[in-house]
């Protein structure tokens, strides 16, 4: 998992979201200059928005603020959608998020849920797959792939490092979508959703091959 110890920052969005309907739903996003001017790749995150099926949210940047979660959630009130988020994380990780909502207007408005990591694995994995198959959304924190190893992954870290994301996308048939900041500026890229269907061969080699594309993009960005 050393990969993963330069993959920290803060901060992200903010958008205003419309839904049409005719034969499939249709989302409309707006954002503001600031919000532009801050983020790269919004329209990524509105394309799986705008999708019935579930996704990953592999978040490599620490926010305290909640500011990714917190637009997703808003996203999905503003199309009366069914999905749901689910935040993943270890239980340190996840109380600190939970104190930070400190009024009553702004705990009525976090509208997801969490999910602990360090519980049983296999546990974990199941909910997370039947949460994806329904068309929720898993939001997995950057220290999530530290402390959660599932048995099926464990077998692979002596040949690569695998991501838990990999895992679930492989799995469940769902794309991940990237996040991360580069070390010199706060602004934060939302990258092209990564989809399970790219990658071919035995299931450990689709696993190291999607893990790779991942880490290969955000040493791409940390270069930059």
């Amino acid at each position: 998992m050393g990969k993963l110890s330069f993959l920290l920052a803060e901060d992200y969005i903010k958008p205003k979201i419309y839904f049409k309907s005719k034969q499939a739903p249709i989302v409309n996003t707006s954002y503001s200059f600031d919000e532009q001017k801050q983020f790269e790749g919004l329209d990524h995150l509105t394309q799986l928005l705008c999708s019935p099926k579930g996704f990953i949210v592999n978040a490599f940047q620490i926010d305290y603020y909640q500011s990714l979660p917190r637009l997703i959630s808003k996203s999905l009130r503003n199309v009366r959608s069914y999905k749901k988020l689910y935040i993943l994380g270890p239980e340190l990780s996840l109380s600190i998020l939970k104190r930070s909502a400190k009024t009553l207007y702004e705990k009525q408005y976090q509208d997801y849920e969490y999910i602990n990591v360090e519980q049983d694995s296999d546990q974990v994995t199941q909910q997370c797959l039947t949460l994806l198959e329904e068309g929720h959304i898993l939001y997995v924190l950057p220290e999530a792939s530290v402390c959660w190893q599932p048995e099926q992954l464990v077998k692979f870290q002596k040949s690569f490092s695998p991501l838990c994301s990999t895992l679930l996308s492989q799995q469940a048939n769902v794309p991940i979508l990237a996040t991360a900041s580069s070390m010199e500026s706060e602004k934060v890229t939302l990258y092209s959703p990564d989809f399970p269907e790219n990658y071919t061969g035995k299931f450990e080699n689709r696993i190291e091959q999607q893990s790779e594309a991942i880490y290969n993009l955000l040493e791409t960005k940390n270069i930059d």
